[in-house]
């Protein structure tokens, strides 16, 4: 049987150093693919805090820049991109480090087929109200979410539409793509997570929220939005985005969009912990452990 092909995920919460701890540790051994949901887009740079050009020098970076902002990027585009990366890594003879803190992404990629999620009966209600209201808007609707599974479905087949949006709703993955991650690889994995003290972490939020709105981050939505991406877009509803659209439609003042900010940064933190922290096997570090993150990788790397 052919070996499993080894992979490095390093995550962990916003805002608490894994890029510059993923290029410390991978530079020349290994390529960093980002598992981030909001890097993919283009034009949108100070608010998802994308490497700079000396980090990308230092160490190639992948899944960066690769969509524009009104595409609805979905965990299957995901794993089918990262895929064509690792294959490419290898072919190089280079080690996939996988860095982020969108976990629906790591979990993707990690397991062959994900388990759709169990019924929501709340929800479920909803759409039907939904469509009694206007009949076939459950089917406009899942066309614009999943127009490949729509394709295959008859307008009134309610049942089957209605469990294809729930399934997009709960977990941000259409349908179409749970089919096709049948059959697909695994991987041997080594997790590591990235983890610091609570307090020290929402500081370190804080500063670095204050810091995105110095350098522009205002400036950045406007322009977004003088080019035509409305708060509709997947991309515009990301923190700070999402923020300065309201500030900009007169709903926030600008010290309010900062305060916000910071606040649904640090809220959106803690829910990646609680994520990532029912991982299990996880070597939890901290953001400055360079030397000891280098020495797992390359033991795990290295063992037979």
């Amino acid at each position: 049987m052919e070996n499993k092909k080894r992979l490095i995920f390093i995550f962990g919460p916003t805002g608490v150093g894994k890029t510059r701890l993923a290029v410390n540790v991978s530079e020349g051994i290994g390529e960093i693919i980002s598992v981030d949901s909001m890097q993919v887009y283009r034009g949108l740079d100070i608010g998802t805090a994308k490497p700079g050009e000396e980090e990308r020098r230092r160490v190639p970076h992948h899944l960066i820049d690769i969509v524009p902002p009104d595409y609805r990027f979905s965990a299957g585009d995901f794993r089918r991109l990262a895929l064509k990366a690792i294959d490419e890594i290898y072919g190089r003879m280079r080690i996939p480090v996988l860095v982020g803190g969108t976990g629906l992404y790591f979990r993707a990629l990690e397991h062959s087929l994900i388990e759709a999620p169990p019924a929501d009966l709340a929800l479920r209600r909803s759409l039907y109200t939904e469509e009694e209201m206007e009949k076939g808007r459950l089917y406009r609707k899942l066309f614009e979410v999943d127009p490949e599974t729509a394709r295959k479905l008859h307008p009134n087949d309610l049942v089957r539409i209605i469990r294809a949006l729930e399934v997009h709703a709960l977990t941000g993955i259409r349908l179409s793509d749970f089919l096709k991650m049948k059959d697909q690889r695994k991987f041997e994995i080594l997790k590591i997570g990235i983890i610091t003290d609570r307090k020290l972490l929402y500081s370190a939020i804080e500063e670095r929220c204050r810091e995105m709105v110095n350098r522009g981050l205002g400036g950045e939505v406007y322009r977004l939005l003088m080019q035509g991406y409305t708060e509709e877009c997947p991309s515009m509803k990301g923190l700070g985005y999402s923020h300065f659209i309201q500030y900009f439609k007169g709903c926030y003042s600008f010290k309010e969009v900062l305060r916000l900010f910071q606040r649904d940064t640090k809220h959106y933190a803690k829910r990646q912990l609680t994520w990532f922290r029912r991982e299990k096997g996880t070597f939890w570090h901290g953001p400055d452990e360079f030397q000891q993150v280098r020495e797992r990788i390359e033991a795990f790397m290295a063992k037979r």
